[in-house]
């Protein structure tokens, strides 16, 4: 998908208030304001959000030294949500419909975004919970993957935000749960970049527990296909059912050639105009080949 004009304002006044937040030279926060102004007026509409924000994290570690540091946030977020992990995935499997609940939640805890949101706390849980609680899943698009995974093998999840990858991984358990013959693989960043999910963040959350975890090879907010390791890519041609979650997955893949279950929020108006939903609501689409 392309660069909206969205993009930009929405990337540059995020990452603005975090790291005013925390840059201890105001000298060197000017410097960063201004070049990642220049680059957000400057990004081709060819490109798209998650290698604009790959951009500004690269600003950021060339001025101050580091990425931007989202490493209490992640910890706050993973921590809030496992604590609740067992109650949730006990409340979805005794639910009429176990996969329809688990998508439910998975989508609304796309929520959970720093790029977008720059100023989330544990208060975000509820909102979660709350848009879970109206989310509408498509019966189509839930009547194929169940379908799919009936005669699936394997199962390609590919993971977004920290926080949310509690909720990924509830999901992974309903389906081990369900379809046992299945066996799940979870795509992770291969390294650091806003508050995206990390092999760190597997370890820390359990998710290893209930899929191999595997790194795409590159720290970017999405999954970009021309970067992606020769393992990673092998997994998109090779498995029976791929799950994608979150914007910066479906900024990366749609249109790209797979067949891909995507789950997320729409917090943007140009992807509530894209799929014909309203803003902020949960989203399940299917895209096939």
């Amino acid at each position: 998908m392309t660069l909206d004009e969205e993009c930009r304002g929405c990337l540059f006044n995020s990452q603005m208030k975090k790291v005013e937040r925390s840059a201890p030279d105001p000298e060197k926060f000017e410097q960063f304001k201004k070049e990642v102004r220049a680059l957000c007026a400057s990004a081709p509409h060819s490109s798209c959000a998650p290698l604009l924000m790959r951009g500004i994290n690269e600003i950021h570690r060339r001025i101050f030294g580091s990425g931007i540091d989202y490493s209490a946030e992640k910890r706050m977020f993973n921590a809030a949500v496992l604590s609740m992990e067992e109650e949730l995935f006990s409340h979805i499997m005794s639910s009429a419909g176990p996969v329809e609940e688990a998508i439910k939640y998975a989508a609304a805890a796309n929520y959970i975004d720093f790029a977008k949101l720059a100023d989330l706390d544990e208060g975000a849980i509820e909102n979660v919970k709350s848009a879970a609680a109206r989310s509408v899943v498509d019966g189509k698009t839930l009547a194929l993957l169940k379908e799919r995974l009936a005669f699936a093998k394997t199962l390609l999840y590919v993971h977004d935000n920290c926080g949310e990858v509690v909720f990924d991984k509830i999901f992974i358990r309903v389906i081990e749960r369900l379809y046992p013959q299945i066996s799940v693989t979870s795509l992770v960043r291969g390294g650091e970049i806003i508050n995206d999910a990390t092999m760190v963040d597997a370890e820390m959350t359990g998710l290893s527990k209930y899929s191999q975890v595997v790194q795409s090879g590159e720290a970017i907010p999405g999954t970009y296909l021309k970067e992606l390791s020769k393992q990673a890519l092998a997994l998109f041609e090779r498995s029976d059912v791929i799950i994608s979650k979150g914007l910066g997955n479906l900024e990366t893949l749609y249109g790209e050639g797979f067949s891909i279950f995507y789950i997320f929020m729409c917090k943007c108006v140009h992807i509530s105009e894209r799929f014909n939903l309203p803003q902020w609501s949960t989203a399940f689409v299917y895209e096939g080949k």
